[in-house]
């Protein structure tokens, strides 16, 4: 089967959008209400590391109170979610590896040589250019004297580098299907297919 890059991507940007909202919300458990005397407190109940832990929110009000059941009906559904999205990512095929501190290295030294590699495969592909005009164009500059198709392949070159050095690229399995979809981006506005 093949991967598709464009779900794994949508569903990472799903599951990174469910962790923001997961890590905005105050409180994380269960309201719990305990009586001291004849006054009524609110907490949260949660498990760490295997200890059962209880977090003091305030006094009780049935707002409050009302606001911290919508609050972990809410943390379970986003945790649901997550669940799913989790279990899509490895049925496409997507697991997430940690890098060794060699890869990350050699990442970082591919990203500050990124424009002058780009400006060599632009030579190669026979687009005349400069390098200080190919730096023009990678930084969003405004460029004279180049036509339009040098500078969409330029773009294009940009934009494959991009893809490659992204770590979760680097961490999947390179196959006949990612060489495609990089070769679609090198050829992006040129070819169909």
């Amino acid at each position: 089967m093949p991967v598709q890059y464009s779900e794994i991507q949508e569903l990472l940007r799903s599951r990174a959008d469910l962790h923001a909202r997961l890590n905005l919300m105050p409180y994380d458990g269960t309201p719990e209400i305990k009586e001291r005397g004849d006054k009524k407190y609110l907490y949260v109940r949660k498990r760490v590391a295997g200890k059962q832990t209880s977090t003091y929110v305030g006094a009780y009000t049935e707002e409050l109170y009302n606001l911290l059941l919508r609050n972990a009906r809410e943390i379970r559904e986003i945790r649901k979610s997550l669940r799913s999205i989790e279990k899509q990512l490895a049925e496409a095929g997507y697991f997430e590896d940690e890098l060794s501190i060699n890869v990350v290295n050699n990442i970082a030294f591919a990203h500050a040589n990124m424009k002058m590699n780009i400006y060599d495969q632009a030579v190669l592909e026979g687009v005349a250019t400069s390098f200080p005009q190919t730096e023009e164009i990678i930084e969003n500059g405004k460029v004279s004297g180049m036509t339009a198709t040098d500078v969409q392949k330029i773009l294009n070159l940009k934009h494959a580098w991009e893809f490659i050095l992204d770590r979760d690229v680097v961490a999947s399995r390179s196959d006949y299907y990612m060489l495609s979809h990089i070769a679609r981006i090198v050829n992006e506005g040129f070819f169909a297919e």
